[in-house]
């Protein structure tokens, strides 16, 4: 599902071009967009979006991770 913006995430990440980069976050807007509208958790979303722009941002990652745990035990409570 989310495979698409991690291949957009990528190639922004090892592009130097700016007006390459551009595209791609114009890519990644609409991807988002449509990912939005089909039902996905925009909070997920976002988390997951700021995870990727910055592979070396360990704290995007861990609340990612948290999210998706509270999430899971939410989903197995309910």
């Amino acid at each position: 599902m989310f495979g698409k913006l991690y291949n957009l995430y990528w190639r922004i990440r090892n592009t130097r071009n700016r007006s390459i980069k551009r595209r791609y976050y114009r890519y990644v807007a609409v991807e988002k967009k449509r990912l939005i509208e089909s039902g996905v958790d925009p909070e997920e979303l976002r988390l997951l979006c700021r995870a990727l722009s910055g592979r070396l941002n360990l704290h995007a990652e861990r609340r990612l991770a948290a999210y998706r745990k509270n999430q899971l035990k939410g989903q197995i409570s309910s």
